[in-house]
């Protein structure tokens, strides 16, 4: 049956707005729906979108958009400064939109091209791996893949060997150990099929090249530029001190929330965090927006309120961070707005921004999360 798809500074100023209206309703984007139909097997990301989460301290990711580009017309063009031993240092990775269970055939099709490369035959080299994006990183159907000049369609099929879950089931694309720039246009995958198409030559909705049209609170639309993906898919969760877990929340933009709930209350603030990546390059000297939509569910503080923190840091060693705040969160959802300046340059996906809720016996739950470069 086909599946369904739905569409060197602290910071200076800290304030909270409270959130009043919820979201529209979500709406069905009717090409991915009408693309499901026409492949093999169940469509399991959404093939428009290329806002990839990106890493690698030598890596620069930046949006191309032109109507010569198969698929979509747009493709992300990844330039690999320095090349490093391993292969894994720099990379991009496709989040999914629907659970992949153990024992399924899962494959996963895209559109590439090296603009250059230092290897003998000008060749790019790409790795495929299927993974889940939480140490140790367990993956499986590795294939790696030289990567001629022209586009062309490259395929990967594997039977799971675990699960695939959305919150941090992806396809890992991985391409550090060689100093080259390459394009890597849409990407489809699928369950239940070992094979997409031939030649690829797929038709797929147009590709949202840059950070997609997201539900935003009023006051935050003439901020700036949105440096990160406000919605929940490539982010990452983790920690000791609780649990977490994503919820459906139809109070709050995007509808989507995860609840952290803090179990051992005798443990460090950074021991329950959530990982928002970066996906755009920030500048010394960039002045940034932090927006973070928060309420609290529970806590034993005297006040109601419950304890959070947050700090932008690199995501290569030695992890150097700026930006460390701590605040509370009331019991109605409202946006933490904090403001900062960057005191050093990060290529695209070289910064995070870490928030932090252990430490004390709460519940909090989060919602979208904004990261802007001023006007």
């Amino acid at each position: 049956m086909k599946s369904k798809f739905f569409g060197a500074g602290a910071a200076a100023i800290l304030s909270c707005t409270a959130i009043f209206a919820p979201p529209s309703a979500a709406q069905d984007d009717a090409a991915i729906r009408a693309l499901d139909d026409q492949l093999p097997g169940d469509l399991v990301n959404d093939p428009s979108r290329i806002d990839w989460q990106s890493y690698g301290a030598d890596l620069e990711a930046s949006s191309v958009v032109d109507e010569s580009i198969p698929g979509g017309g747009a493709a992300r063009r990844f330039e690999v400064k320095r090349a490093s031993e391993r292969i894994y240092t720099a990379g991009t990775n496709i989040p999914l939109i629907r659970n992949v269970s153990r024992g399924d055939i899962i494959t996963v099709g895209f559109y590439a091209r090296t603009r250059s490369a230092d290897t003998e035959d000008g060749r790019g080299v790409v790795r495929v791996r299927f993974q889940r994006n939480a140490e140790p990183f367990p993956g499986f159907g590795e294939q790696t893949f030289t990567i001629g000049t022209e586009w062309a369609w490259y395929e990967v099929s594997a039977e799971a060997e675990q699960k695939l879950r959305t919150k941090d089931g992806i396809i890992a694309l991985q391409f550090g150990r060689t100093r080259q720039t390459l394009e890597i246009g849409q990407a489809i995958v699928v369950t239940g099929a070992p094979k997409i198409a031939d030649q690829g030559l797929v038709t797929v909705a147009a590709a949202r090249a840059d950070v997609p049209d997201l539900e935003m609170p009023d006051g935050l639309a003439q901020t700036g530029t949105l440096l990160n993906n406000p919605a929940q898919a490539t982010w990452k969760f983790g920690g000791s001190a609780g649990t977490y877990f994503n919820r459906e929340e139809p109070e709050i933009w995007m509808m989507k929330a995860t609840r952290f709930d803090v179990t051992s209350p005798g443990t460090e603030l950074t021991d329950l965090y959530a990982t928002v990546p970066i996906a755009q390059a920030i500048t010394k000297g960039d002045n940034l927006t932090i927006a973070i939509a928060a309420k609290t569910v529970g806590t034993d503080a005297a006040d109601g309120k419950a304890v959070a923190a947050s700090r932008i840091q690199g995501t290569a060693p030695p992890f150097e961070a700026f930006a460390s705040n701590r605040f509370k969160v009331g019991e109605k959802w409202q946006l933490i707005k904090i403001k900062t300046q960057a005191p050093r340059d990060y290529t695209a996906g070289g910064a995070e921004l870490q928030l932090y809720f252990g430490g004390s016996q709460q519940s909090v739950d989060l919602g979208p999360v904004y990261i802007f470069r001023d006007q």
